[in-house]
């Protein structure tokens, strides 16, 4: 039993870039265990599929760049779990490709850029939080990724091409998640204290990159001038949750998590490290080379960045995936370490990678089992919602009919609508900038659904005002109820959910 890791090591230590291809299989086999795990949806899952039916320029507190991948791909093949996990997982794969290209310009070491993307999937943000449901982080992971092996190309090989691609970095960033801003601004700062490398800085080759910056970011952020309450309200009231309202307190918490995330994210990478070179990792923290210190600066100056950005909005709580931009560089700051250090790397790959391939295999074969032996105790979750059934039971009441349009309380069931309804208008009440109803829709049939928590079949208030916006009067609506076991419980516990059917005719049924 002991031939094969030792075989599989010796392997890795020869080929390093067989790492890539692991990877890549990896990756592959995340897809298909999401797809065969559950039909129903996470929270950020379900909001992503209701929300592709749009191409707008601005999707509330979230920048675009992900929904417009996800709007893309669903073009392309049609809504479906496949076509939301395929969108996660290849950009997580882009993620490791990036940052083993951007390792391989400043380590010597094959081996070590191979480390380092392991690195990557040794941090909870993307062995762990990605894969339970994580959308916009991994767009900002990937964007920082490739910001950094455009940025370092620009620092030992500068030419028009390098700083263009770096500008594309940039630009894909800014409009992936808002708190990107923080990298490229860390990275300049970081290079400033070294002579030659300042140079960089002031290169007319800058001017066309910021051209290109420009033109990425110029739709997305003419949105933003014309909804800026809706662009920030949502992040700065995330900041704030349970605050108490002391703004002396609220912010000391702030600090209190951002430290916390900090060594949530940032412990099991050197946990991981340890295992791999053991007391070579304490020995190597001391060696310095350039890289090492460009590296920790970056590093250090994101997370003072967060921290005052956290202070000036009276942030309260700082969570992990705000920061897993920032903690991504970890793992190639370490392996900068190491190999300053002169620390010997022929075993380090195979020791790495298979308690890395644990906790990465483990946890998605564990959340799609989880999904199975949960219900056997009674604890069902969201991927256990019948939202789906429920959906094809009305239909199959209703003689099969399709609806033209599905009016939704909640974004599980808007989400499950676009499933079963591809071809169907879905609005939510919460997404404000859902476009109405036209003339020839509202003739054809329609589906009014609620998730029913309180006992009661009565429309939804929140319904009404969605209603009454797009030509339905709520008054003349009949409420009925369907009953509908969760997922994998095997008939025992049921959901219920309301709904009221509209005829063809405009008469509500």
């Amino acid at each position: 039993m002991r031939r094969i890791p030792r075989g599989i090591s010796d392997a890795l230590a020869r080929r390093p870039d067989l790492v890539l291809w692991l990877i890549a299989a990896y990756y592959v086999l995340a897809v298909i265990l999401r797809v065969l795990r559950s039909q129903a949806l996470e929270s950020d899952e379900a909001e992503q599929l209701f929300q592709s039916q749009f191409l707008l320029m601005g999707y509330g507190r979230q920048p675009p760049f992900y929904n417009w991948l996800q709007y893309g791909v669903v073009r392309l093949i049609g809504p479906s779990i496949f076509a939301l996990s395929l969108v996660k997982n290849l950009l997580l794969f882009l993620t490791c490709l990036f940052y083993g290209l951007a390792a391989r310009i400043v380590l010597k070491d094959m081996r070590l850029a191979a480390v380092a993307m392991l690195g990557v999937i040794a941090m909870p943000a993307v062995s762990v939080m990605a894969q339970r449901d994580l959308t916009h982080a991994v767009a900002t992971l990937f964007a920082t990724a490739l910001f950094f092996q455009a940025f370092l190309l620009t620092l030992t090989r500068p030419n028009l091409g390098t700083y263009l691609l770096a500008s594309v970095a940039v630009g894909l960033g800014l409009i992936a998640k808002y708190n990107f801003v923080i990298v490229p601004v860390a990275a300049i700062l970081a290079i400033l204290p070294e002579p030659d490398l300042r140079r960089r800085i002031f290169d007319w080759r800058l001017i066309p990159a910021l051209a290109v910056i420009a033109i990425i970011c110029l739709p997305h952020g003419l949105w933003v001038l014309s909804n800026l309450s809706e662009a920030t309200e949502g992040t700065i009231k995330a900041m704030r949750e349970d605050a108490s309202g002391d703004a002396v307190a609220d912010r000391l918490s702030g600090l209190k998590t951002l430290l916390i995330a900090t060594l949530a994210g940032g412990l099991p990478v050197f946990a991981f490290f340890l295992i791999a070179f053991r007391s070579s990792l304490v020995t190597a923290w001391r060696a310095t080379s350039r890289w090492t210190r460009i590296t920790g600066r970056t590093i250090f100056i994101s997370l003072i960045a967060v921290g005052l950005i956290g202070l000036a909005f009276g942030a309260s709580n700082i969570s992990e995936k705000w920061l897993s931009p920032f903690i991504l560089l970890l793992p190639l700051y370490l392996c900068l370490k190491i190999e300053a250090a002169g620390v010997d790397a022929g075993r380090s790959v195979g020791r790495f990678f298979f308690p890395v391939a644990t906790l990465a295999l483990g946890f998605i074969v564990y959340i799609a089992a989880g999904n199975v032996i949960g219900p056997l105790f009674g604890n069902y979750t969201k991927e256990n919602l019948p939202s789906g059934p429920f959906i094809e039971e009305v239909m199959a009441k209703h003689g099969g009919t399709r609806p033209a349009y599905v009016i939704a309380a909640d974004p599980f069931l808007a989400a499950s609508a676009r499933l079963e309804l591809p071809q169907a208008r879905v609005i939510l009440p919460s997404f404000t900038q859902t476009p109405p109803l036209d003339e020839i829709s509202r003739r054809r049939a329609g589906l009014i659904v609620w998730h029913i928590r309180d006992g009661s079949a009565a429309l939804p208030a929140e319904l009404a005002p969605v209603l009454t916006r797009n030509g339905i009067a709520p008054e003349t609506l009949v409420p009925s109820t369907i009953a509908v076991p969760y997922l994998f419980s095997f008939r025992q516990d049921r959901v219920t959910f309301g709904y009221a059917w509209i005829a063809a005719s405009g008469n509500p049924l």
